[in-house]
């Protein structure tokens, strides 16, 4: 019976302790202002109430989105968007490039589902979307971007699931191999390429041959419904252990405009230690396509020269990669080569030399010709080695150079810009950061004589202890006050520091 009676006060307790909790309730200020609210100004309460609940518990509504953000769609796409609750149309804001169309549905309540649709410009597009639930409590507002192509853009995807027998037209049926995508696509076209590893093996395999207005995206998740290259590798490389001649992984032909786009991939080029040509991950022979977001190597070999971009007689727009030239062992590595008549924009890369022991690594190498680059806005490290350049231009070469942070590198010799022998005053160089990292012999510049930068103001020299600027292939120059209208030929120079 004693037993018997202690479980019976038990829930005596706690209903008595309910009570007390209620009356306490009832006898609070804020409790007693919402009972005796009308109906609006209490939901206001409650609303206020909620909003600081969900900043103590991060309790806002939350949005799943379809296609993901940074993915590849069409400019008549719709994007779902199915949010955790019920939310207040009225409050939703959605764009990419211009407001979007929203039509509301219901999923799993009430006005939880919004599709998302409009006249969608083409390009790389920002996309955001805020909205609040129907409390009122705000979202975490949703940024990003999406690759936005025209809407007859015919869409094509490769997997190292597939099958180069399939169409490649669908997700449930893509293709093997990106050169057999390339070939099979009717253009204009997009070809989707999921995470993994492509070899290209030769001679059994062919390189991948640009077609014109048919592109390439890369870094997209093995199903195909998010895309974010540097999680989801897209890796190309071409195994060729017998090539004599120059190789490439990938190549632009004369037909290639900036209308066919490399997006999202790491692109390495070919590695053979007996290869006497040049080994490039990609050649832009006469073609002029749009390169961005990738990782691009040169490749390892002894007697070759590697380089991560040739740009031939061609007009590229290379922009936000990080290129890495190769390894030589016996003669020179280079981010970029520049040669025979040729015009890239090269915007806000990170460019990397490579290593060449007993010979030069460049970080960009301007060939003498009449080559007119771009080059703004990147980050330069000139490499390792016998001598190592950030920027090796040559005359009748005429760069625009600004705004790039030009490391020469940590070669026995390093020069941030060099400027060989030759005749004429050529490039427009503003805005620079100049130095070196290592090296017995540093140079922030070195002109080797004749030739000479035309415009030269407002650069930053420093680290360079050999000389900031090396006048004529005879004047070692320590102080930044000669260089600022001290130079042979250099007279106009001035805000340099």
């Amino acid at each position: 019976m004693r037993n018997k009676n202690v479980f019976l006060k038990v829930p005596r307790l706690l209903f008595f302790f309910l009570i007390l909790i209620q009356f306490h309730c009832l006898l609070n200020p804020i409790v007693r202002e919402i009972l005796d609210l009308d109906l609006s100004r209490k939901n206001d309460k409650l609303r206020d109430m909620g909003f600081l609940l969900s900043l103590l518990t991060g309790t806002g509504p939350r949005a799943t989105i379809t296609p993901s953000v940074g993915n590849i769609i069409l400019s008549n796409a719709q994007i779902l968007v199915v949010f955790n609750r019920s939310m207040n149309p009225s409050s939703v804001s959605a764009s990419l490039g211009t407001q979007l169309t929203q039509i509301w549905s219901d999923t799993n309540s009430t006005n939880d589902t919004v599709t998302l649709s409009g006249s969608i410009p083409t390009g790389t597009l920002p996309f955001l979307l805020d909205a609040s639930d129907s409390l009122g409590l705000r979202m975490t507002t949703v940024t990003g971007s999406y690759t936005v192509l025209t809407s007859n853009t015919n869409l094509y995807y490769v997997s190292t699931n597939g099958n180069d027998g399939n169409m490649g037209t669908s997700i449930g049926s893509p293709k093997l191999t990106i050169a057999s995508a390339v070939t099979g696509a009717t253009a204009p076209a997009a070809i989707l390429v999921s995470a993994g590893d492509y070899f290209i093996t030769k001679p059994a395999m062919p390189s991948i041959v640009l077609t014109e207005t048919v592109s390439l995206y890369g870094g997209l998740s093995t199903d195909f419904l998010n895309r974010n290259p540097s999680q989801y590798i897209t890796m190309v490389a071409t195994i060729d252990s017998n090539f004599i001649t120059d190789t490439y992984t990938m190549i632009a032909g004369a037909s290639i405009t900036p209308n066919t786009v490399v997006d999202g991939f790491t692109i390495r080029a070919p590695s053979n230690p007996n290869a006497s040509g040049m080994s490039m991950a990609i050649s832009c022979s006469s073609g002029s396509p749009t390169i961005t977001n990738n990782r691009l190597e040169g490749g390892a070999v002894n007697l070759a020269m590697s380089a991560a971009i040739l740009v031939s007689a061609s007009s590229p727009l290379i922009a936000n990669n990080l290129i890495m030239g190769g390894t030589s062992a016996t003669s020179s590595s280079f981010g970029i080569f520049i040669q025979n008549i040729s015009a890239p924009i090269i915007v806000s890369n990170t460019i990397q030399g490579g290593n060449a022991p007993v010979a030069s690594a460049h970080g960009i190498y301007n060939a003498p010709q009449v080559n007119t680059p771009s080059i703004i806005g990147n980050t330069f490290f000139g490499g390792t080695g016998m001598i190592s350049y950030a920027l090796n231009t040559s005359p009748p070469s005429n760069p625009t150079v600004t705004n790039n942070s030009m490391d020469g590198g940590a070669g026995i010799t390093s020069r941030a810009v060099y400027f060989p022998g030759g005749v004429g005053n050529l490039g427009n160089y503003q805005n620079n950061t100049l130095f070196t990292t290592g090296g017995t012999n540093r140079y922030c510049v070195y002109e080797a004589g004749g030739t000479n930068p035309f415009i030269f103001n407002g650069n930053r020299l420093f680290d360079c202890p050999t000389a900031l600027y090396f006048d004529e292939g005879t004047t070692a120059i320590t102080d930044i006050g000669t260089v600022n209208g001290g130079t042979v030929n250099g007279s106009t120079y001035s805000g340099n520091f």
